[in-house]
């Protein structure tokens, strides 16, 4: 029996518009009713994913928040931070002088805002995306003064999975290195994964992994995917998160969140 749903946000739960749609809200709340959670994992910081939460109701009850891929795990109802493995300053810029090295632009993450050294498409998607400030600074390795999980590395798609090959050869024994977009390489802390997050969260509320559905569509659902005794693709999912599902659904502009859902959770 299926006790805890953890889902992805970005072209999982929201159609390729951004948009919450009103099956989406009914399924979640058909599953609450139940006494099944719904956790986001996504690999948003915390104050992107909070319009979600509040939309969803998931802090009604005692639910958690995986945010940062996999870097940071809060109780939604007490505000706790039960799991932190936040990147000191000195490996963000450390990030960022890499991403230059390799061509690239950067963005992180400071004071709920997103940091990028230049203008470039990427970094406002991001923005966009998190409803949050987008904040251009050219001398940004300079202007890290807190923690952060992750820096993003921007590249064109066409370049970008050479140059995740390349990063992950170079700097994989102390950095996890993978793709949540085409144009985005995301690095964490080494052994940083939505999966690993969620082994501990299990272990944290006794229950086993085939209690657990996830699922998503990018590469960095991956983990969380093969992890969970029911891993979902999405129709839009990337290939190789296919090849390693229990099952795929339809796409996230078919409703197939909830197509999931309703099949192999509610079993409608």
């Amino acid at each position: 029996m299926i006790k805890l749903v953890v889902t992805d946000i970005d072209d999982t739960l929201l159609n390729s518009k951004g948009e919450l749609t009103e099956k989406t809200r009914n399924t979640i709340k058909k599953c609450i009713d139940r006494g099944i959670k719904v956790i986001l994992a996504s690999g948003r910081p915390d104050f992107g994913m909070q319009q979600y939460v509040k939309e969803l109701n998931l802090d009604s009850y005692d639910n958690y928040l995986l945010s940062y891929n996999g870097a940071k795990m809060t109780n939604l109802m007490t505000g706790e931070v039960i799991y932190d493995r936040l990147l000191e300053v000195e490996r963000i810029k450390f990030l960022i002088n890499k991403a230059y090295e390799h061509n690239c632009d950067v963005l992180t993450y400071q004071d709920n805002k997103v940091l990028t050294n230049k203008a470039n498409p990427y970094a406002a998607w991001e923005a966009n995306a998190l409803k949050t400030n987008l904040v251009l600074i050219s001398d940004i390795e300079n202007k890290i003064f807190e923690k952060s999980a992750k820096a993003i590395i921007l590249s064109d798609p066409d370049k970008a999975i050479e140059i995740k090959d390349k990063l992950s050869f170079e700097i994989g024994d102390k950095y996890e290195v993978a793709m949540s977009k085409p144009f985005f390489i995301e690095v964490n802390d080494k052994n940083i994964s939505k999966g690993g997050a969620l082994e501990f969260l299990c272990e944290r509320m006794g229950i086993t992994n085939n209690e657990l559905l996830a699922i998503g569509d990018g590469l960095n659902d991956l983990s969380m995917i093969e992890f969970a005794g029911c891993g979902v693709a999405m129709g839009n999912a990337n290939q190789l998160l296919k090849d390693k599902a229990n099952f795929i659904s339809l796409s996230n502009d078919e409703e197939g969140f909830s197509y999931a859902i309703e099949k192999l959770v509610l079993n409608k």
